[in-house]
């Protein structure tokens, strides 16, 4: 689907730990079908670069961003105030492949990486869902309420320093899982335990890779990926070729 430009306008703006944002915004035409896994390319005040953000959740009239803010461009993003009004280049991306004959699914994700798995569970509410998430702490987790726990089966909440539920990394419960297709989105090294699990166990798996980006639709190259396409490693591009790949042609 080619990319819409849209205008919206923020109706909420939440922050949430140090430096991580709920950004949601309105849009006064209807959205285009996104998929989970896909993004938005933001226009940000006073920068000449758009910033790609993935789509945590939306309705026809609404759309919800996790932002971090982690640079000059997500801080003035994520600065701006109620009825701010921006415009976004939205979908971008090839989003995560849902299997029609899998219903047995998990979700896999650290942080900000959860932010793109919601939509699986949420625009397919046939599958079976167990997911898996990691955060800094409590206060991280609350930025995305109860919108996991409404959606999915089970919910595996997982803390660095044990201010809520399991204290540890979600990868250590992956050994009490046993999906038919596990999503994944986070740091290297999840993606690399999550990779080897599959492996072993014959699961298939998906990945988002979250890249920094320039132009964010395929022509500046800055967001390549090491990917093993027929046996040979490749470079491609995370904003047009993904960003979700097979967890197995991942090189990481």
């Amino acid at each position: 689907m080619k990319p819409q430009k849209v205008k919206l306008k923020i109706i909420e703006n939440e922050k949430f730990g140090d430096g991580f944002y709920r950004v949601t915004c309105e849009s006064e035409e209807i959205l285009p079908h996104i998929a989970a896994g896909q993004f938005a390319h933001l226009k940000v005040p006073g920068k000449d670069l758009r910033r790609p953000i993935c789509v945590y959740r939306n309705t026809e009239h609404t759309i919800t961003f996790m932002v971090a803010s982690i640079g000059a461009g997500t801080a003035a993003f994520v600065a701006q105030c109620k009825g701010a009004e921006f415009d976004a280049l939205l979908p971008l991306g090839n989003g995560f492949p849902i299997l029609p004959d899998k219903t047995n699914i998990a979700i896999l994700a650290g942080g900000s990486g959860c932010a793109p798995l919601l939509k699986i569970a949420e625009d397919n509410p046939s599958l079976n869902v167990t997911a898996l998430l990691g955060f800094q702490n409590k206060a991280y987790r609350d930025a995305y309420k109860d919108d996991f726990d409404r959606v999915c089966k089970k919910v595996c909440y997982c803390t660095d320093d044990g201010s809520l539920g399991y204290h540890g990394y979600p990868t250590d419960l992956l050994t009490e899982i046993a999906p038919e297709v596990l999503y994944v989105c986070g740091a290297p090294g999840l993606m690399r335990t999550a990779k080897e699990y599959c492996r072993k166990l014959g699961v298939i798996g998906f990945a988002s890779m979250e890249q920094r980006m320039g132009c964010g639709v395929g022509a500046c190259l800055v967001c390549s990926v090491k990917i093993m396409v027929d046996g040979t490693e490749k470079l491609l591009r995370a904003c047009a070729d993904g960003p979700v790949f097979p967890l197995q042609d991942i090189v990481l």
